[in-house]
């Protein structure tokens, strides 16, 4: 393949991922990266000597833990505690709670995936007390509760090392001071945490936050703001909520209002969106849905979803393609349809009925590749702006107005209470 032709691969990948805002973190990396960045600028520009500083651990660090962590460590329990039970860690425990959409998995299934479900009621090898389906949804809740909490412990560590970094250099200021006025110093540290552990259970919507990215990272944004607001020094407790419900905002609520509203604008111009720009810049397309079509009337008015969706994966139907790239279902090696993960019916439908959209505004697919392209990034960047430059600017104004500084009243005073007992 051609240099050219890897880097717009390249490219319709990140866009890809950057479109997804229900599931995927590429989007939340990206304004998380390029927020911290400018956060950092700003608070270091316009606030106090500190700020900049304290802004570079916190934001980065955190961030870092708050992306990263919780994939990090499932990553470690797949690759050794499954393997040591003899279980696949690619078994989503979700398709367990429907008993008839099981049954008929049981009986399309192939292969190894075959196996898998046929020993779901058997003893596990390892722990014969449990069954490898009770194994599988303990395992799952484990996995998310260590996880979780492995993170949270990691992000409480990072904010309270960045308070005594500060405190750190107002003893050190003090010290050498002290060296020239012989006086004795005084201790500013007063840090403390607790971590309470609640029972839980495998049904509900407590699945949507094991498997989904995006609401995992909500629990850790609660243990941040939690532990932000515990440990916010005097003067600065409402500047750290102000900027908590900011992020929050921007974070989880503006993404997918800006998308309802891009979509919205598409479907208006007949220049239709929803795609993933992986499916949307397929040179193709219009070929591939036309003789899709069939497929889709199929799937739509199935009486046995499962089994169409399964013979069309079988019979190599473009539909297949469609629908991977639209990350509603996943392959096999063997290109077989995998039942391992989750197949939500109503995520494949709405698949569906945005590629009938496409294929019936086929003439403006110039215009809807523009449109998602400049609709996706503009997110984005909304999102960094608002966070890493509004938010940090309206902070600092705030300081002046009230505090009649640019700096963050609780150093102020730190430094102070310093002076007075040196």
């Amino acid at each position: 393949m051609k240099v050219s032709g890897i880097l717009a691969n390249n490219g319709i990948k990140l866009l890809s991922g950057l479109a997804n805002n229900d599931d995927a973190l590429t989007a939340m990396i990206a304004k998380d990266w390029i927020g911290d960045a400018a956060t950092v600028y700003t608070y270091k520009k316009n606030g106090g000597k500190d700020d900049g500083r304290e802004k570079t651990i916190e934001e980065f660090g955190t961030g870092a833990v708050w992306l990263f962590g919780i994939p990090a460590v499932k990553k470690i329990i797949d690759k050794t505690v499954y393997p040591l039970l003899k279980l696949n860690s690619k078994f989503d425990p979700r398709v367990l709670d429907n008993k008839e959409t099981l049954k008929k998995i049981k009986e399309l299934a192939n292969g190894q995936e075959k196996e898998i479900f046929d020993n779901l009621d058997k003893a596990n090898p390892v722990i014969k007390k449990l069954t490898n389906a009770q194994m599988y949804k303990t395992l799952a809740i484990g996995k998310f509760v260590v996880a979780t909490l492995a993170a949270a412990w990691g992000l409480t560590k990072i904010i309270k090392y960045k308070q005594k970094t500060t405190t750190d250099r107002i003893e050190k200021d003090k010290q050498n001071k002290e060296l020239q006025t012989n006086k004795k110093d005084i201790n500013l540290k007063s840090y403390m945490e607790s971590t309470k552990r609640k029972d839980i259970s495998f049904t509900g919507g407590l699945a949507e936050f094991m498997y989904n990215p995006i609401k995992n990272t909500m629990i850790l944004d609660g243990v941040i703001t939690g532990t932000r607001l515990k440990e916010a020094r005097k003067g600065e407790r409402g500047e750290v909520l102000f900027k908590e419900a900011c992020q929050i905002g921007m974070i989880y609520l503006f993404p997918k209002a800006f998308d309802k509203v891009t979509n919205l604008i598409g479907k208006m111009t007949k220049c239709p969106i929803g795609l993933d720009p992986k499916n949307l810049f397929k040179k193709d397309l219009g070929e591939q849905i036309q003789n899709a079509s069939d497929a889709i009337n199929a799937l739509k008015n199935s009486d046995n979803f499962l089994k169409t969706l399964k013979d069309l994966a079988t019979n190599k139907n473009p539909i297949i393609e469609l629908l991977e790239n639209e990350g509603v279902i996943s392959l096999t090696n063997n290109k077989e349809l995998s039942f391992l993960n989750q197949i939500d019916k109503n995520s494949v439908m709405s698949a569906l009925d945005n590629l009938k959209n496409m294929g019936n505004n086929i003439g403006n697919l110039g215009k809807s590749k523009a449109l998602k392209t400049i609709a996706v990034i503009s997110n984005v960047l909304l999102g960094v702006v608002m966070m890493g430059i509004v938010q940090p600017k309206i902070t600092i104004w705030l300081r002046k107005k009230i505090f009649g500084s640019n700096e963050n009243p609780a150093i102020v005073e730190q430094e102070k209470n310093a002076k007075i007992n040196t």
